[in-house]
């Protein structure tokens, strides 16, 4: 009779733990520049807004798209019911997040971590998941990530929304 490691076992066991956790998914739905009216974008640092500014400059919106569209593979991964509830009911830690807004919706909304680009669409759909912020996730560079980050940050000229909040 053929016994197993203890070892061996138990990453089996985490092998498929980890598979059931997540689950491919297709890349996001990047929008088209004249489907954007407005972007909002927000920087976080320990769990607060550090800033927030609503960016109209059309040429920077296209840059963030044409990045996003160029950028967008096929490498995303959803997290499954036992994930979401069981191993990680909190959403991961994130430097900055955007929205892409058309007239009456939001198009596409993007989350970037430390290492990592999550995003949610109208592409996946989580009704179920008892967690309303869910999104798909995939690995990112450092590069990627300060070319990304770049075109995000706020420039003269943009107003801060909170420090109007503020006055």
């Amino acid at each position: 009779m053929l016994t197993a490691k203890p070892w061996r076992t138990a990453g089996l066991i985490l092998l498929g733990l980890a598979a059931a956790c997540t689950r491919s998914s297709v890349p996001l739905d990047v929008p088209k520049l004249e489907d954007v009216e407005t972007v909002y974008i927000s920087r976080n640092q320990d769990s607060k807004v550090v800033w927030r500014y609503e960016l109209r400059d059309r040429a920077r919106i296209a840059a963030i798209l044409d990045h996003l569209d160029n950028h967008n593979p096929d490498e995303y991964r959803i997290e499954t019911n036992l994930y979401a509830k069981w191993v990680n009911p909190r959403l991961p830690e994130y430097e900055y997040d955007f929205m892409f807004l058309s007239p009456v919706h939001v198009l596409l909304g993007v989350t970037i971590g430390p290492d990592w680009l999550g995003g949610e669409d109208d592409l996946e759909r989580f009704p179920d998941q008892g967690r309303l912020n869910l999104y798909r996730r995939r690995p990112l560079s450092a590069a990627e990530r300060a070319t990304l980050v770049s075109l995000l940050e706020i420039r003269s000229g943009d107003e801060n929304m909170l420090a109007r909040n503020r006055d």
